[in-house]
């Protein structure tokens, strides 16, 4: 079956960031560190390797460019986001401004690489966070962004882990919404980015729990957001106060529960 259409979901009024937006302009949005996931994800971005000059970083599907945010100040690094959305990249412009970062965001479709000539083989970094899942046709879409690649840069991807317990909470959530994503697992996103031409450096589960991972659509009903409501917020709790308990060595990262999927190679 075909992947159902996701445009809807980064509109104004959509719902991805609709409780994100209004509060966007008061300062700026970057990833919380004091999460143990986020921690995690950062490792993935922030080794760019021995660089005879200033890095570049290109996040595809930007949105608030959160990531962005983080990797300019963290790092140092020039970095590019682009995202075909204009209310989307717009986020992106605000919060860049907001952190003071010296970065430009792009509203374009970086699936296009003939459109982008610009920015081909600019990069050390190109990342995507929960965009590669929206497509049936990945392969073809990892070529593009690996123009985008100079010689030996890295590539990272995640997508959301939608086996297990998350599965289910989606698919209370909103089972249109959940029709919106290709499930992967770890081989399946490895095999894609192989066959589009990269050389893995690491591919797995990324995380232990997160009870946000999904979230119902505009047409959900009172009822079902009400009880996807509750069993997210129950099961956070759980696995937070695992992680208060037992500390984050003892964090396994499983297929049943685990938010993330990653993959981080280079061309």
């Amino acid at each position: 079956m075909a992947v159902r259409a996701s445009d809807v979901l980064w509109k104004a009024g959509g719902g991805y960031y609709d409780d994100l937006a209004p509060g966007i302009g008061a300062g700026p949005v970057r990833p919380d560190m004091n999460r143990p996931l986020v921690r995690k994800l950062a490792a993935l971005l922030g080794d760019f390797g021995e660089r005879p000059r200033r890095p570049a970083a290109l996040e595809v599907g930007c949105g608030p460019a959160a990531w962005s945010v983080w990797l300019a100040q963290r790092t140092g690094c020039r970095v590019v986001g682009v995202d075909i959305e204009p209310f989307a990249a717009e986020l992106g412009r605000t919060n860049l401004a907001a952190a003071r970062v010296d970065g430009e965001i792009l509203c374009r479709d970086a699936f296009t690489p003939e459109a982008n000539r610009d920015l081909w083989a600019q990069f050390d970094l190109v990342f995507s966070m929960g965009v590669l899942e929206h497509f049936d046709d990945p392969v073809e879409r990892l070529c593009a962004l690996g123009q985008y690649l100079k010689v030996g840069g890295h590539i990272v991807t995640t997508v959301p882990n939608l086996h297990g317990v998350n599965w289910w909470l989606q698919r209370l959530a909103d089972v249109e919404r959940l029709q919106m994503h290709v499930v992967y697992n770890a081989t399946q996103l490895r095999d894609a980015h192989e066959r589009a031409g990269f050389f893995t450096e690491g591919a797995g589960l990324l995380g232990f729990y997160d009870g946000f991972l999904s979230a119902p659509g505009v047409g959900a009903s009172p009822r079902r957001r009400r009880a996807h409501r509750w069993l997210c917020l129950a099961t956070n709790l759980a696995a937070a106060g695992w992680t208060r308990l037992c500390g984050e060595r003892v964090l396994p990262e499983r297929r049943w529960l685990a938010p993330h999927v990653f993959y981080r190679g280079r061309k």
